[in-house]
């Protein structure tokens, strides 16, 4: 029965072939039985990108490229970023990112409410972008731990407000991120904030109001967050002495970005942070 099926294939191939002429034959054979080529060596990837897809465009100056990130960290550019052009951007200035205008109760400290931390896979080969100011950032998780930023990073120190798309390139650094909600329990901020600003040189402080009210308060290095309640100084100390200088390129000097600064970080032990908490 098998043999007398192939057979009557066969005679059917053999008939399309006799009615074909050669240009449809070509066709009909490149459709139905040419091998799938060899990818070219173009360099083109068709496979999944982490996080997402790089940039289709870079700037045309060229004194700006850079293999690795596709645009060079630190380097103030009218064509990309200047720290000062488009900041509207990232921020549209909405004075609920740094006011309090919900119930401050609702961000009181809680005892039943444990910290919980998180650590993201980040792989060793993985470089993350620079994106310029003419183009949107976003992230898929609320508070970002690794992804795209902008080239020129921010100052160390405190801010009014930071957006994400630079203090993710402090943690880069090797920084540490200190987030707050604004209707967080000020006494509980000010015992963060001391803990963070005797801890190390390179740290970012800004609120973030888009943590909740059961947890007000965020640590976030590169690849690590801890989310709180309350303060806990050995469970903070702890997470910065573990998740601080952990970033892929350890580079402690200062970065150009400074709008809405209110306190420039001071150096703890070194620059590079050599001893972390040293008084703790």
């Amino acid at each position: 029965m098998a043999n007398n099926r192939i057979f009557i294939l066969c005679l059917f191939i053999i008939s399309i072939i006799l009615q074909l002429g050669d240009c449809q034959l070509n066709d009909f054979v490149n459709k139905y039985f040419t091998a799938a080529e060899e990818p070219k060596e173009s360099g083109e990837w068709h496979g999944k990108w982490f996080p997402k897809r790089p940039r289709t465009s870079l700037p045309t100056d060229h004194d700006l490229y850079d293999p690795k990130h596709g645009v060079q960290m630190g380097v103030p550019s009218a064509e990309c970023d200047t720290g000062l052009m488009n900041l509207t951007i990232d921020w549209d200035y909405n004075s609920a990112d740094f006011t309090c205008y919900d119930n401050e109760l609702l961000y009181a400290p809680r005892f039943d409410v444990f910290p919980i931390s998180h650590r993201d896979h980040i792989p060793k080969s993985y470089s993350a972008a620079h994106e310029c100011m003419n183009a949107n950032i976003t992230y898929t998780d609320l508070i970002p731990t690794f992804g795209t930023h902008r080239p020129l990073w921010a100052k160390y120190g405190e801010y009014r407000y930071l957006p994400k798309q630079r203090w993710i390139h402090n943690l880069e650094h090797g920084s540490i991120v200190m987030l707050y909600h604004p209707c967080a329990n000020k006494q509980e901020i000010k015992l963060l904030k001391g803990l963070v600003v005797n801890c190390l040189y390179r740290h970012v402080i800004t609120p973030f109001r888009w943590l909740s009210p059961e947890r007000p308060f965020a640590l976030v290095a590169w690849g690590s967050r801890l989310l709180m309640s309350k303060i806990d100084p050995d469970i903070v100390v702890d997470f910065i002495r573990e998740n601080a200088l952990k970033g892929p390129e350890q580079v402690s000097r200062d970065g150009q970005f400074e709008q809405q600064l209110l306190r420039h970080a001071e150096v703890v032990t070194t620059i590079d942070d050599e001893k972390l908490c040293p008084r703790f």
